[in-house]
């Protein structure tokens, strides 16, 4: 899995779960490797491998893969067999209507349904599910974003819904929405739905059971964690970046040299999906700084180098808007000082310092937050 990272606003929400079966999260959490204290840190994120081990834990105790959060439990295997079933249609159209007709079944899963009308160019995939109120935003990332990344895994290419409705009001919406769902989102819809072309329902599926085993591997904690939109420009320009990290973030022009494009054309891409070069970029750096606090070897200072920043304190000043929190803070809270003398980070040798306007790796986007 990727180094992407996890909002803790989604941490709280598999926790409140588990607590409302009556499970002691501290356990969990320390089983996990997540630091507890982020609990109560504003903004904080954790590694995404981290949150997936999490989910796995909480599902396997409550025996339950909504993870305690519906009335009744929905057996661990459900999801697969939904899958399975689903994969044998001939188009996504088919393949909704039998993962909605499957999942009805069962009573605690999620209400899902397909709706279509001849004579409307698009149709709408809705859910009907109970949410608690502080609980409904996440729920609804999870329900609408595994859809989607599954339906584009299922034809083969990215799904782009031509509206996504939620249930929440934009206020109360959490960090990794806009990410997961696109920017074409309406708030305080009577219930979560997308709406999506009769033309990509008419896609023919193009998996079959072989791919399906390996898309199974640790799902749906895998999906859950590593929830991001299917393979775009700017998923491609994050995997370059990522990569290459141990040598310094390239810049902008290298990049898109190795995608085949003008560094004008990799702007326009980028622009027509919403997030910037320099967005993509400091998202890397953030992820990248909490994998290697998180595993705990290296001072705060060699981090701050090996990321390419210039000096300690451009790097803790960054790392406290991107974690809530100080990077000594965060590496004291995760780990106890026998785990952190044998730790080891994530290799970042032979740095480079960032060609970028501003001359440092610290930016103040408002991007680091989502």
């Amino acid at each position: 899995m990727s180094d992407t990272t996890v909002t803790i606003d989604c941490v709280r929400v598999v926790l409140w779960g588990a607590r409302r079966r009556g499970l002691d999260a501290g356990p969990l959490l320390v089983g996990a490797g997540v630091p507890p204290s982020l609990l109560d840190a504003p903004g904080a994120r954790v590694p995404a491998d981290r949150f997936a081990r999490l989910v796995r834990a909480v599902c396997a105790a409550l025996d339950d893969e909504f993870l305690g959060l519906a009335d009744e439990a929905v057996r661990p295997g459900t999801f697969a067999m939904m899958c399975r079933t689903a994969i044998h249609c001939p188009d996504l159209g088919a393949a909704l209507r039998r993962a909605g007709s499957f999942y009805a079944l069962f009573p605690g899963a999620p209400r899902a349904r397909l709706s279509t009308d001849p004579a409307e160019p698009e149709g709408r995939w809705e859910f009907s599910v109970h949410m608690p109120p502080r609980m409904g935003p996440f729920i609804e990332l999870c329900l609408l974003g595994i859809t989607l990344r599954l339906a584009s895994w299922a034809i083969g290419r990215r799904l782009r819904p031509s509206l996504v409705e939620l249930a929440h009001s934009r206020a109360s919406s959490v960090a990794d929405h806009a990410a997961v769902l696109g920017d074409r989102i309406r708030y305080e819809r009577a219930r979560p739905a997308l709406v999506i072309d009769a033309a990509d329902l008419a896609a023919p599926i193009v998996r079959d059971e072989h791919d399906l085993r390996a898309l199974l591997a640790g799902s749906p904690a895998g999906l859950l964690a590593g929830l991001r939109p299917a393979v775009a420009t700017s998923e491609r320009v994050r995997r370059i970046l990522d990569r290459d990290i141990a040598g310094g973030v390239p810049a902008a022009h290298e990049v898109a040299a190795r995608l085949n494009m003008s560094p004008q054309t990799l702007r326009r891409h980028l622009r027509a999906e919403g997030v910037s070069f320099r967005e993509i970029r400091d998202r890397v750096l953030r992820d990248a700084a909490v994998s290697a606090l998180a595993d705990g070897g290296g001072s705060v200072a060699e981090i701050a180098e090996h990321l390419g920043f210039s000096e300690a304190s451009a790097f803790q000043r960054a790392f406290k808007r991107w974690a809530g929190t100080t990077p000594g803070a965060y590496r004291s809270a995760r780990c106890s000082p026998p785990t952190c003398k044998g730790g080891e980070h994530r290799s970042l040798t032979a740095p480079r310092r960032h060609r970028q306007s501003g001359g440092r790796a610290e930016s103040g986007s408002s991007a680091l937050n989502t």
